[in-house]
């Protein structure tokens, strides 16, 4: 049997999943709650790197890149609560559910993860109550103790997949609930800036997603993901700003995310 790491005690176990997750709460719509499950690329130091060169964990493998960042910026812009993953989704797919295979992948573009091969249920119940259970309580805090009025996941992609440039810019991943998607959709196209698809570049009614089927569907919530094309997302803070704005629009928030980037600018 495989040990991927020295043994933990209580304390470093707790230690370590005290930095999964930081909470930024909202200054004036705290009940709109925007999730970054990718937004970190590091691993636990007990289970260094996972076997895994660190340039790994600087690319879209490791984390969705710029998406922590555009999450910080459109929460600041609105006013909302932003929760932010901090461990790489190579450590644990936060987005995904404990049995699907790809919330510890065992390798990359054919490349192995030695970290990650052969784990023990031990194992997997460790990286669990490591890097889910704290974000599971930070998300339950602010959609379910405190309810949510929308829940809204933000991630980024790569521009090339498959060989191929993706046209795609900004995508909005949705099933089952009308009432935010269509009009985000609407809003974030509305002056022809970007290229704005449902379901782009990946399809929600097609996969079986954990995070909002968990912290939308199953209590209620209005929900969808947002993927920013990464290359367009800049330091000037356009893209969080054209975010902010769409997000304000499709929840008819009065005082509007451009009126407010003004006054932060």
């Amino acid at each position: 049997m495989k040990q991927t790491h020295r043994p933990l005690s209580e304390q470093d176990t707790d230690a370590l999943a005290a930095q999964a997750v930081t909470v930024a709460a909202g200054s004036r719509h705290p009940d709109i709650v925007l999730l970054c499950e990718h937004g970190g690329c590091s691993v636990p130091s007990p289970w260094q790197n996972l076997g895994l060169p660190q340039v790994f964990f600087e690319t879209h493998f490791g984390c969705d890149l710029g998406a922590a960042g555009l999450t910080s910026a459109v929460g600041a812009k609105i006013g909302a609560t932003s929760i932010i993953a901090h461990y790489s989704r190579l450590f644990l797919d936060y987005n995904r559910k404990r049995s699907d295979p790809d919330c510890r992948r065992i390798e990359i573009g054919g490349i192995p993860i030695p970290g990650n091969i052969d784990l023990t249920e031990e194992e997997v119940g460790l990286r669990e109550t490591i890097a889910r259970t704290p974000v599971e309580a930070a998300i339950a805090q602010w959609t379910e103790h405190r309810r949510a009025r929308a829940v809204i996941s933000i991630h980024s992609f790569s521009p090339y997949w498959n060989n191929a440039r993706r046209e795609c810019e900004i995508g909005v991943m949705w099933r089952q609930d009308e009432r935010l998607a269509p009009r985000l959709i609407e809003a974030l196209a509305g002056n022809g800036e970007y290229i704005v698809r449902s379901n782009e570049p990946y399809d929600f009614r097609t996969n079986d997603w954990f995070t909002l089927q968990r912290h939308g569907f199953e209590i209620g919530v209005p929900c969808a993901y947002i993927e920013v094309r990464n290359d367009l997302i800049d330091a000037s803070g356009s893209m969080a700003s054209h975010l902010a704005e769409a997000i304000a629009d499709a929840l008819r928030i009065p005082d509007s995310a451009a009126a407010q980037s003004d006054r932060l600018a």
